[in-house]
């Protein structure tokens, strides 16, 4: 059970090589590489986004765009123990776009089992409670299509797409998203399992998204057990999704550490906390490696705890 954390945005502040540095001397064994960053919302939103993604390229072109962070991650003695997948998925705005997402997550895919990471995030589609283009029918097939459509590549590598529960905004309040209910998850994946006639899709559960619908980790994760595949740790206020460090919010994290053993998860432990090593970098960057240091042997106490 490794401890990782994700590269943005300390990377992105601090560049490839201090900031994997960083990582590596706080004294984490791997890292949730951010290659979300592929593309941008704004894009979408402004239907520009054709020919903007490194993962519309050929595999050789992926694998040359991304040598040198790689070989600055391995240098720091770090490993990919997951990845995420650019998002969203859909816009309803531009129903082309399912189509083209879906190549982009072919192509990632394709990478990520050409460099041993395991676990793939790639968020689902929600339905949109401020326009009810489609019912949640509808939206269950989608999300099937977007899925099922990767199978043929999954099945060539041993990447896992790890499905995510989300939540959904309107007028400010958060709602139930897709996989927000474990037994919608649960039947999802097994669908989607079934179809492949492998295990290529599990869950990436994320605790702040559970805390901000005020759900029980004790229901949530025994219900998914094995399916849960790889974590995105991080704390808030249970208003929004603020992505701090444990114990900066109101996550039982002792209930979070029985679920996890009641789940029987020996996955490792990945934390999703850039915003507060933003917060500790808006204040003097110098304070960014203590607030790393302290994520890491929080992580440490849980997994004494999980194990």
């Amino acid at each position: 059970m490794k401890l990782c954390v994700q590269t943005g945005d300390v990377v992105d502040r601090f560049g490839f090589e201090k900031g994997y540095s960083l990582i590596a001397e706080a004294g984490f064994d791997g890292v949730d590489w951010n290659l979300d960053h592929a593309w941008h919302s704004s894009d979408i939103r402004e239907k520009t986004y054709r020919g903007k993604c490194i993962f519309e390229k050929s595999l050789d072109e992926v694998t040359e765009n991304y040598a040198a962070e790689l070989e600055l991650i391995k240098k720091s003695g770090l490993f990919v123990s997951q990845a995420h997948a650019p998002f969203p998925a859909y816009s309803q705005d531009d129903p082309d776009f399912l189509d083209y997402a879906i190549e982009v997550y072919k192509r990632n895919i394709e990478y990520c089992g050409s460099i041993g990471c395991k676990h793939l995030v790639i968020h689902g589609i929600s339905r949109a409670l401020d326009n009810y283009v489609h019912s949640a029918e509808e939206i269950r097939e989608l999300n099937l299509k977007l899925y099922s459509s990767l199978i043929p590549v999954l099945v060539k590598t041993d990447v896992t797409v790890c499905l995510e529960n989300l939540f959904t905004t309107y007028r400010g309040v958060r709602y139930q998203g897709v996989c927000s209910y474990p037994d919608e998850a649960a039947e999802y994946i097994d669908v989607l399992n079934e179809k492949a006639g492998k295990e290529a899709f599990g869950l990436c559960l994320d605790t702040g998204h559970l805390n901000l619908l005020h759900q029980d980790f004790e229901v949530y994760a025994p219900k998914l057990g094995k399916r849960i595949k790889c974590l995105h740790i991080h704390d808030n206020g249970g208003s929004s999704d603020q992505h701090m460090a444990p114990c900066a919010g109101t996550v039982d994290w002792n209930r979070f550490c029985r679920s996890l053993k009641q789940a029987g998860y020996d996955g490792d432990l990945s934390f999703e906390t850039f915003n507060q090593t933003n917060i500790a970098y808006a204040f003097d960057e110098r304070a960014v490696l203590p607030w790393l240091k302290l994520i890491k042997e929080t992580g440490a106490i849980m997994r004494d705890k999980i194990m």
